[in-house]
């Protein structure tokens, strides 16, 4: 029987669940599998970063309660705010005595031949939805002579809840659970990763599915929903699970990440409709209103449209917040301002905004020549953050983050 090291990175807060969504609907899949048990095993280590610094050494402890010569295979999540640590950790693992197949994925794992170059001493790269393409690894029994790549193949119908199966218990009066209803987004943002970049698709799962977790939270009176889809007020079921969000009576506060332009016609009246009835929060990444900054990342917005919705929702007294971006291609910061005090000025008072990271996989992280963005780390995990570029240089990058730390305070890299 095969036995897997599975080595997750987690950011855990306090009130949410011991095992991140991610992890558990990969063990919850592996385990459903019927081999499980009798042809592989899955033993996982959880490292919440929050309870960590910076260095590798905090971590060795964990690994030392392992026997990794038993293991053939170790699985590693590979994030943003994680990387720093992922060729140290392997060379650890190394110098520890493990010599069999390491496997990376994650956000940070792409399809392209760069990914070997970048980590050297890996042998399995899973790029994309990993629950089926890990299983398959694990699986491969072919001698391994030069890195390979496997690109998802999941099929959301054949995945179990991870709420049915107990990987993440919904205790009674949780603080906090997510809700996934799809994966994959129907825009081109060339600055993010939500997007399937292996097909573009947008994948839903089953309403019978969604209900039934729905029903699982209600019995379990969850205070707090987060639907994890990057954009919910898409596609065709929408509507549908607001509705049975009210027909069950679900009274937790329900964050909804959402879209301005998404809302029109007929099914964007009956959306703030459904929304007015409900403990709901819309979340909108708006990230700029300048044309110059909206078209060079292929995030258009409708100012017009914006403004106007904007007065819908203080008028229906609907809760939502806006979310910017700064260190954008062709930003400064008097653009960056113009941003913020036209959100302001439309009535919203919670705003916030982000830096720009420059996420792999992504065609702005192609074009970070064309733009001439420096990046450096910042922060506790040593994310890097563009912070100059052929718009911008690196002081007006800080008065832009004085702003954006004085728009939400408790908001940091």
């Amino acid at each position: 029987m095969k036995n897997v090291l599975l080595i997750s990175f987690d950011l855990i807060r306090a009130g949410e669940p011991e095992k991140s969504f991610s992890i558990a609907s990969l063990l919850a899949f592996l385990k459903n599998d019927e081999r499980y048990g009798s042809e592989f095993f899955v033993h996982h280590l959880p490292v919440n970063l929050l309870h960590f610094g910076k260095e590798l050494r905090e971590i060795e402890a964990f690994l030392s309660v392992f026997d990794l010569e038993k293991f053939d295979t170790i699985a590693i999540s590979c994030y943003i705010w994680s990387e720093h640590l992922i060729n140290p950790l392997i060379a650890k693992l190394r110098e520890m005595g493990f010599r069999k197949n390491i496997i990376l994925g994650g956000p940070q794992i792409s399809c392209s031949e760069q990914v070997i170059e970048e980590y050297p001493d890996c042998q399995i790269f899973i790029s994309g939805y990993a629950e089926q393409a890990l299983l398959d690894a694990i699986l491969y029994s072919e001698p391994i002579d030069r890195p390979m790549i496997f690109r998802n193949n999941t099929e959301l119908n054949a995945l179990p809840s991870v709420y049915k199966t107990g990987e993440i218990p919904v205790m009674d009066g949780q603080k906090m659970l997510r809700l996934e209803t799809k994966r994959g987004c129907p825009y081109r943002c060339s600055f993010c990763a939500h997007r399937d970049l292996n097909s573009s698709k947008v994948h839903a799962y089953p309403k019978d599915r969604v209900y039934e977790e729905l029903s699982l939270f209600k019995a379990g009176s969850v205070q707090k929903i987060n639907v994890l889809d990057p954009v919910f007020n898409t596609g065709s079921d929408y509507l549908d699970i607001l509705k049975e969000i009210r027909r069950i009576g679900l009274n937790s506060e329900i964050s909804l990440q959402s879209r301005f332009e998404a809302v029109r016609g007929a099914e964007g009246r009956a959306f703030l409709n459904l929304c007015a009835e409900m403990n709901v929060c819309l979340e909108f990444g708006v990230q700029t209103i300048m044309e110059t900054e909206y078209n060079a990342i292929r995030r258009p917005n409708n100012v017009r449209m914006i403004k106007s919705l904007m007065r819908e929702l203080n008028h229906r007294d609907i809760s939502y917040q806006i979310s910017l971006i700064y260190g954008l291609p062709n930003q400064t910061f008097d653009s960056f301002r113009q941003s913020v005090n036209f959100v302001k000025s439309g009535g919203c008072d919670n705003v916030s905004a982000y830096p720009l990271m420059l996420l792999k996989r992504t065609e702005l992280y192609a074009e970070k020549e064309q733009w001439e963005f420096r990046e450096k780390p910042m922060g506790k995990f040593n994310i890097p953050v563009a912070v100059s570029s052929n718009s911008f240089d690196e002081n007006e990058w800080y008065r832009m983050k004085d702003l954006a730390e004085s728009l939400n305070p408790g908001v940091r890299i």
